[in-house]
């Protein structure tokens, strides 16, 4: 067996691990909670919560935008704002919820940006160069909410840490090294076959601080959803933790990994039912709500495209 297909069946093996033992936690936690009770926790929600939570959705999906921006610019194309809006948000809303999300998002950008004159190559390495701002982001975010609070790891996660500090630590110096190279590198990231240009330090810390920004929102929108009187950075700290475990599991969306991480921090501090209203509101507003907006644009950008297809046959 080569390296690469060796590489890939651990991949697999930890994903399937990490999937089975998140699963395993949530059913036995869901046996404790019938259906009405999470039903009366669920409206018990205060609907200005909501609402605010719905707000900073649609500033964390803004804030997305800033991804293609840079990446545009990195590659020296100059396409306007709205486009840029318009594909950016379809591109993250069916990636965030669907399978093969780099695929997804990139098929969904050609399909928008090659109007603008972007190739199959562009917007391959226009992917990839967000895919350098999502992990730098996360990292130097996850790297601060870590250290400043070193939340416990749980024990299904397999990780031979007690608490995150030693991973933030980790992650700090992975982002100061990009960081370091970005003010002094100069050969290009290399991806695959793809060679991409080495971002000065200003762009590098524009990566760090739109991704920084877009998960911090991210994290506000379910903050608001649960009762009030947790410390927002323990939180954040544990939202992280989730969301980096549901990457390293390669579940779409995060289901099922991400909520057993959140429910096994904050269930000595909130009620299950409590946590697991929360966590189903929040699939809505972040995942669902905008996938469904998504697909109606989309479906009225093909519908225009095919009727001035019709009467403009050239």
């Amino acid at each position: 067996m080569t390296k690469p297909s060796r590489r890939r069946w651990v991949g697999r093996i930890l994903s399937i691990a990490l999937f089975s033992g998140a699963a395993w936690m949530l059913a036995a936690e869901l046996r404790h909670h019938p259906l009405p009770a999470l039903l009366a926790a669920l409206r018990a929600i205060p609907p200005l919560r909501i609402g605010v939570s719905l707000v900073a959705t649609a500033l964390g999906y803004t804030a997305l935008t800033g991804y293609d921006l840079l990446s545009l610019r990195y590659l020296g194309r100059r396409i306007p704002g709205r486009t840029v809006a318009f594909a950016s948000f379809i591109g993250f809303a069916f990636a965030n919820s669907l399978p093969f999300s780099l695929v997804t998002g990139a098929s969904v950008r050609y399909r928008l940006y090659s109007d603008r004159g972007l190739s199959v190559a562009d917007t391959t390495q226009l992917v990839a160069l967000n895919t350098v701002t999502y992990v730098v982001g996360l990292l130097a975010t996850a790297g601060v909410a870590f250290a400043l609070q070193p939340i416990l790891v749980p024990g299904f996660l397999r990780l031979p840490l007690h608490t995150a500090r030693p991973l933030g630590v980790l992650c700090l110096l992975v982002v100061a090294a990009y960081l370091g190279w970005s003010a002094i590198g100069r050969e290009p990231i290399r991806l695959g076959k793809w060679r991409l240009p080495a971002p000065n330090l200003p762009r590098a810390a524009a990566q760090v601080l739109v991704s920084g920004l877009d998960w911090t929102l991210s994290g506000t929108a379910l903050y608001l959803l649960l009762p009030s009187g947790l410390d927002f950075t323990t939180f954040l700290g544990v939202f992280l933790l989730g969301q980096i475990a549901a990457l390293v599991a390669q579940v779409p969306g995060g289901l099922g990994v991400f909520e057993a991480v959140v429910l096994w921090w904050l269930k000595p501090a909130v009620q299950p039912p409590a946590i697991f209203s929360a966590l189903a509101a929040y699939r809505v507003i972040y995942f669902l709500l905008p996938l469904a907006i998504a697909s109606v644009l989309w479906g009225g950008r093909e519908a225009r495209r095919w009727v001035r297809r019709r009467r403009h046959p050239a």
